[in-house]
């Protein structure tokens, strides 16, 4: 080997070693951080927080019926006997029934526009002498309008003297009435929406709390269909509710 050879061999044996030690001074990239034991954002599920589980169904009373149901979902929101007033059961006309246009008009009067399906439910007290019946009628109308205009026409105030005062509101908007007669009964008339009921409890005493339950009761019934839920709401349950509010 030539001296000229011997060189260029040491030189490029240097620049191998040089390029080694280069390498195993360069600086490692950091490793990614571990996210083992952490939920990650999709496992969030929206609104159903970390464990991915959905959230309860939040019952809220204020939310105006809008979405209009098949007569089926009307007929089974329509409160059984166990669901009104304690002591109540279905009298001669049953649980509830077909209505008809008329059922959310005036006293003989003509029926509303816009009137799209109603049922009726007719409750006779068990056990006692008194009557003390209780007659619902509840209506869904197209529009809003029209539920309103059907709400404003129904109380008949020839032989009724002024509102009662009921513990709460009830729907949207609700009034209550006593007849004149001797008898205290008392109707009770609210709107949620598109959706209108009456309801007329006998011998009440003038007192409008029952009535205030039944429809208290009838209106959160739909609310449950209308959100895909099975009616539960009772009338006993919406009594409690207004015991605790005041304490």
């Amino acid at each position: 080997m030539t001296r000229s050879h011997i060189a260029l061999v040491s030189a490029l044996v240097a620049c191998f070693a040089l390029s080694a030690c280069s390498t195993d001074k360069a600086p490692q990239a950091p490793a990614p951080p571990s996210h083992a034991g952490k939920p990650s954002g999709g496992a969030r599920g929206g609104a159903g927080g970390a464990t991915g589980e959905p959230q309860p169904f939040k019952d809220d009373s204020d939310v105006p019926l809008a979405k209009q149901l098949r007569l089926s979902d009307f007929t089974l929101a329509v409160p059984d006997a166990g669901d009104v007033v304690p002591g109540y059961y279905p009298g001669s006309l049953h649980k509830s029934m077909p209505g008809e246009a008329d059922d959310c008009a005036p006293s003989d009067g003509p029926a509303s526009p816009g009137w799209q399906r109603s049922v009726r439910g007719d409750y006779d007290y068990q056990g006692s002498t008194v009557s003390r019946g209780i007659d619902l009628d509840v209506c869904q109308f197209d529009t809003v309008a029209h539920a309103k205009a059907a709400y404003d026409r129904m109380p008949d105030r020839s032989e009724t003297a002024p509102p009662v005062e009921a513990p709460t509101p009830v729907g949207e908007e609700s009034l209550f009435l006593q007849h004149t007669g001797s008898s205290g009964t008392v109707y009770g008339y609210t709107r949620s929406g598109t959706v209108v009921a009456r309801v007329e409890v006998e011998d009440a005493s003038g007192d409008a709390t029952d009535a205030r339950h039944v429809l208290a009761a009838t209106i959160k019934r739909l609310q449950q269909v209308q959100a895909g839920r099975p009616p539960t709401a009772t009338a006993v349950e919406i009594a409690d509710l207004d015991r605790a509010r005041r304490r």
